[in-house]
């Protein structure tokens, strides 16, 4: 297997862990006759600890490499999901939730920094977007495998296997079967230049935050992120309280994920004939569009068919923010500057399903699903301007050739 390609399938492996874990440990609590609040709070913590150590490790990534990171955090999202399988309690999944979801990230950024540093410039968006299938892939496989599971091992059984597959991602860069690339050298000083105007002032993410092109390309993720990951929140809670089992919540989550992945294999289709906000801005407003319909349906068949158009839609955003971050970011800080994503995304991962949950007890799941959606209106009706932003010189480039 090729070296990218390695790289690509040991983070599919966590990824899907990550994603089985959280569905896992919904619907064990939902089991347990938790209260949505609660469940919200379960969500919230997979990305609580991320806020305050996303950016420290962004750094971390950028002084070390990531070789350490990506073992040590396998290894620990093991230990976390093995949590639930030998403590039978409420409380354990408070230790998961907050192990799995905080070592994920770690791994996340130091992954994702290799994905950026693999071929040529123009190959970017497409090594994205490939990464990006491979998220879906596993998001689309961790539901489904996860769901049937529950049903047929039990929830015991469903967090073992959860527990063994990041050994395998830990075997493979323990045993330096995965080669790491470093910072290109025909970049480090520009990127060093552009990265520091403060003398020998520490650097600070403030630096980063008055970049305006980066700052916009946050918005972005930002938007597409807290729609995907706040929807794989609701759609559990939602399809429990319609009554759908959870091999059928499964089914319209893992639907989701497979409409990402079909999408993202024609991203770099549709890059040649938009530019990379105007794909943006079209798919947060189909987007808004599903989210207010979901909650209308309760048919297995018009779910799935919903969830899937949300999937198509979010499913850009991921590969297409990371991209242009790529463009636009000082190289020496691309870990730092993942990291701060991180932060900000877990910032709101965090507030939104602990409000999304207290909304939830009090009026019902409905009002969540087109609260999100007014969210992502307003945030494209911010960032309409955007529609005009030129393409990235080696984009362009590669659209001409």
């Amino acid at each position: 297997m090729k070296p990218f390609h390695l790289l690509l399938a040991t983070a599919g492996i966590n990824h899907f862990v990550f994603s089985g874990s959280k569905l896992a440990v919904l619907l064990y609590a939902v089991h347990l006759d938790a209260s949505p609040a609660v469940v919200g709070l379960l969500t919230a913590l997979f990305a609580a600890l991320g806020i305050t150590t996303s950016v420290s490790t962004g750094r971390w990534v950028d002084r070390i490499g990531p070789r350490s990171p990506m073992l040590y955090s396998s290894l620990l999202m093991a230990a976390g999901a093995a949590t639930a399988f030998v403590w039978h309690d409420l409380a354990a999944l408070f230790v998961v939730s907050t192990v799995v979801g905080t070592l994920y990230n770690v791994y996340f950024i130091g992954n994702q920094q290799q994905v950026g540093r693999h071929g040529r410039p123009e190959d970017r968006m497409g090594n994205f977007s490939l990464s990006m299938q491979i998220y879906s892939a596993a998001s689309f496989a961790a539901p489904l495998v996860t769901g049937f599971a529950i049903d047929h091992m039990g929830y015991a059984n469903t967090f073992l296997l959860l527990a063994a597959l990041p050994l395998i991602p830990a075997l493979i860069i323990g045993t330096n079967n995965l080669p790491f690339i470093a910072e290109p050298n025909s970049r480090s000083k520009a990127s060093a230049d552009a990265g520091s105007k403060t003398g020998s002032r520490p650097r600070s993410v403030w630096d980063l935050l008055r970049i305006v092109d980066l700052r916009r390309v946050f918005i972005a993720a930002l938007l597409t992120h807290v729609g995907w990951n706040l929807y794989t929140f609701l759609m559990p809670v939602y399809g429990a309280q319609i009554a759908l089992s959870a091999s059928e919540i499964g089914m319209v989550v893992s639907a989701f994920s497979l409409a990402a992945v079909i999408v993202r294999s024609f991203l770099t289709t549709m890059a040649r004939r938009l530019t990379a906000w105007q794909v943006l801005l079209i798919s947060l407003c189909i987007a808004s569009a599903g989210l207010i319909a979901m909650p209308l349906f309760s048919n297995i068949s018009a779910l799935l068919v919903l969830s899937a158009l949300l999937g198509m839609s979010l499913g850009v955003g991921a590969p297409i923010s990371l991209s242009l971050m790529y463009d636009v970011a000082p190289a020496s800080r691309i870990g730092e500057v993942l990291g701060l994503r991180l932060a900000m995304i877990n910032a709101l991962q965090t507030i939104v399903p602990l409000g999304a949950g207290a909304i939830g007890a009090a009026l019902g799941v409905r009002p969540v699903f087109w609260a999100l959606a007014t969210v992502l209106i307003a945030g494209t009706w911010a960032t309409r301007k955007q529609w005009h932003a030129p393409r990235a010189k080696h984009v362009e480039k590669e659209v001409q050739s």
